[in-house]
């Protein structure tokens, strides 16, 4: 899996939530086992105006990451779950309203494809050379917009594919010596594309995986699941334990507890998804009594510190 050159420090990576990642809070992931970080700069602020780049925060989460000894994943955020926008103003009319109460850029856009590239080479020229930068993340492919919208906005799934694939492969390009993580669910229109994007890009360094890690999730079973075993031996992969996988509940008999446990995520991880990459996200709080959080994590990463 190190072929190509690229960096390649698999293991466990924590996963920073919105408004508790600043380097105090980063400082909490200094833990047994925990190989980086993983964390989220939204794009509008990366580009306060077109082509001009603000990537000031990332250089300092780099000297930290350096200085502890971590390694860093950046990931891209130009899709929101809240009233704010993610993509860079000049993009605005771009941006549509999603079904998750955030917004969707309309990345099946040439224009957004472009901008976006134009993006990543600038931040790549300026740190792939970074020797604690493992990598840049994009978003899930899930769009989270109806099909009336969609299709009100000009989209197809050939679109989406082939934007997909510009940007993975422009990203590879701009970072020759990092990796590419490509967080995949769902593809709208046409599902059966995620296997044609991955085999495409492959041989490019990407890495491939996405949320969550959740083993009853009926629709990740038959949707994206059977891609983890069709690409393992061809690509890296990830898996990431979200919000919702520290609380659900065993679907099946013969478990001692309610909740899927901690252990048993990072086995499923291991062994039905066959990832190299785990990320965590800091969770700090069970929802109940019951669920689990990011702290209950720890102690599995510390027994578990390599599993590839």
């Amino acid at each position: 899996m190190s072929a190509s050159g690229r960096k390649y420090h698999p293991g466990h990576y924590t996963v920073m939530v919105e408004n508790q990642d600043s380097q105090k809070d980063m400082a909490t992931a200094l833990q047994p086992g925990m190989v980086g970080i993983a964390k989220r700069y939204d794009w509008r602020t990366l580009e306060p105006t077109q082509g001009v780049y603000e990537f000031s925060e990332i250089k300092s989460d780099l000297a930290w990451a350096a200085a502890h000894g971590m390694r860093l994943v950046v990931m891209i955020e130009y899709k929101t779950f809240n009233g704010t926008k993610a993509g860079p103003a000049y993009l605005d009319s771009l941006e549509l309203r999603n079904n998750m109460g955030g917004y969707s850029l309309e990345l099946w856009s040439p224009t957004v494809v472009a901008r976006y590239n134009a993006l990543i080479r600038a931040l790549g020229a300026q740190i792939d050379s970074n020797r604690n930068l493992e990598g840049l993340a994009d978003q899930e492919t899930a769009l989270s917009l109806d099909s009336s919208t969609l299709n009100a906005h000009g989209y197809t799934p050939e679109k989406y594919r082939d934007a997909l694939i510009s940007m993975l492969t422009a990203s590879s390009a701009s970072l020759p010596t990092s990796r590419v993580f490509w967080s995949m669910n769902v593809l709208p229109g046409n599902q059966s594309y995620i296997g044609i994007i991955a085999a495409t890009v492959a041989p490019k360094g990407v890495v491939m995986g996405g949320p969550d890690v959740w083993p009853d999730n009926q629709s990740l079973e038959s949707a994206t699941y059977p891609y983890y075993a069709q690409f393992a031996d061809r690509m890296p992969l990830f898996g990431e334990v979200e919000h919702l996988d520290y609380s659900e509940r065993h679907m099946t008999k013969g478990y001692t507890t309610r909740d899927w446990t901690m252990l048993e995520l990072y086995t499923f991880a291991v062994t039905k998804l066959h990832v190299n990459y785990m990320f965590w996200m800091r969770v700090p709080r069970r929802v109940n009594a019951a669920a689990y959080d990011w702290y209950d994590a720890l102690p599995v990463i510390a027994a578990h510190r390599t599993f590839n």
